[in-house]
């Protein structure tokens, strides 16, 4: 949030320094330091974003951070105020608005500083996050036994593979996408249609590439080559010294599935860029008419732009259902009429994400009484999901962040809002400016849109029999 702020205040500190009343002011050095200041802690900015939910002191400095800037946009729009009496108003604040920028200024200096102590901290979290980042990479192995609530889900997906037939207009490769909120279950859907060798035994070849956040053709292309000639996982990485370029894996890939059906599962995919996918669409179909594709993604907007069938919505698990993968995690085959109560209120907590409900039973699955139960049922759902949100919440651009940080900590969990009245509410407060193309109103719908295609907002039902 403090860096779309940031980014904010050394747009109008640049708008500023161009301004004719400014000039006459004498005021330009200074916001010209202002705006030095400001761009000097934005490396900072970025990285501590990153990981502001795992560090309390990242907290403490991003909140003064985003003080300093807003106070910054306060000192430019008074002087900016084309107003004739502003401009009287604005001669005599002369002394104390030199006396504010230099507080600024020792307020920056200090952030920077205490950033630059705790360098080493971050370096640490930086690393931690990186594993954390490994450990999330998925593979096609897991314990279906332990899978509750997706079983109709599948079925529904086997059914549109067995019977999609090829678009002769247009394509002729079938792309399933699975979309949903993170933590949803996506991948585990994808492992157990990955896995069904006698529904879908029609396959020669099955293909699991974790796509993540870094997309990358050649890395994709690579996989599927070291996983289909058989050389094995621990070769992927060594793939792109045997073939030479984009053509080179092409007709590797031709070569080795030419007549073969081929079932392959990219998970994970978060690349929105329209060209890319495009690239990567072409790149399935060159490849044969003989391959299904299962893709799992948050966003709805790439699972649209990617597929050739109707992409599939993985919708939140029911609050029973939650309580049921809880008391199957924990081994709980019967409970007391008080943890019965305490446990379904927690699952109700889970908002149907499996992902969550799995964290909550992990915290007490050591525990067996109804006071500690209570104190974990005060533990929000972000602390269990966290790292699978953060992702979604960093592919966002910074200004869309910033929008919905807000909505976040204004509103609670399943609150309705008229679309409307949340639009006028960020455009009242400056969370959005217009652009030189799109007005204030359209990019906060472009940004309901971006939201809804996470599933982090949705559309709701209206209660007709009520006035």
């Amino acid at each position: 949030m403090a860096q779309a702020i940031a980014e904010r205040a050394c747009a109008k500190l640049r708008s500023a320094l161009g301004d004719e009343a400014v000039a006459r002011l004498s005021f330009t050095g200074d916001l010209r330091d202002m705006l030095e200041a400001l761009e000097a802690i934005q490396p900072f900015l970025d990285k501590a974003e990153m990981l502001e939910l795992r560090s309390d002191l990242l907290t403490h400095h991003l909140h003064l951070a985003a003080c300093t800037v807003y106070e910054t946009i306060d000192i430019v729009d008074e002087l900016q105020d084309a107003r004739p009496q502003a401009a009287t108003k604005m001669t005599k604040m002369l002394p104390c608005l030199a006396i504010m920028k230099n507080a600024m200024a020792i307020k920056v200096q200090e952030m920077k500083e205490q950033l630059r102590e705790n360098s080493t901290e971050l370096a640490e979290d930086t690393r931690m996050f990186q594993e954390i980042t490994e450990e999330q990479k998925t593979g096609p192995v897991f314990e279906e036994a332990m899978v509750l609530g997706r079983g109709s889900d599948k079925e529904r997906i086997i059914a549109t593979l067995l019977c999609t037939e090829p678009n002769i207009m247009q394509e002729h490769i079938t792309i399933l996408p699975i979309f949903g909120l993170a933590g949803s279950g996506k991948t585990t859907l994808a492992q157990m249609m990955f896995n069904d060798t006698h529904s879908l035994q029609v396959y020669d070849f099955r293909v699991w590439v974790h796509v993540s956040p870094k997309f990358d053709l050649h890395t994709i292309g690579s996989s599927i080559i070291c996983q289909v000639s058989g050389r094995g996982q621990e070769e992927i990485n060594h793939a792109s010294s045997d073939v030479e370029g984009m053509e080179g894996i092409m007709k590797r890939l031709h070569k080795l599935l030419d007549g073969k059906k081929v079932l392959l599962v990219l998970d994970d995919l978060w690349e929105e860029d329209p060209i890319q996918l495009q690239l990567l669409k072409s790149m399935l179909t060159f490849l044969g008419d003989k391959m299904d594709v299962i893709v799992t993604t948050c966003n709805q907007a790439i699972a649209r732009n990617i597929c050739t069938v109707e992409p599939y919505r993985l919708n939140r698990l029911s609050d029973e259902t939650c309580w049921e993968i809880i008391k199957k995690s924990i081994r709980l085959e019967a409970a007391g009429e008080e943890l019965e109560k305490i446990g379904q209120k927690i699952a109700s907590k889970c908002w149907g994400v499996p992902l969550a409900a799995g964290g909550y039973a992990a915290t007490i699955d050591s525990f067996r009484d109804p006071m500690t139960w209570k104190i974990i049922l005060q533990t929000n759902i972000s602390d269990f999901a966290f790292s699978t949100f953060e992702l979604s919440y960093m592919s966002m651009p910074p200004d869309l962040r910033l929008c919905f940080v807000y909505y976040c900590q204004i509103f609670p969990t399943g609150h309705s809002i008229v679309k409307d009245d949340l639009v006028h509410q960020w455009i009242a407060l400056h969370l959005i400016e217009p652009s030189e193309i799109l007005s204030a109103t359209q990019i906060a719908e472009e940004h309901i849109s971006r939201l809804q295609d996470l599933s982090f907002l949705q559309t709701a039902e209206l209660d007709h029999g009520t006035c």
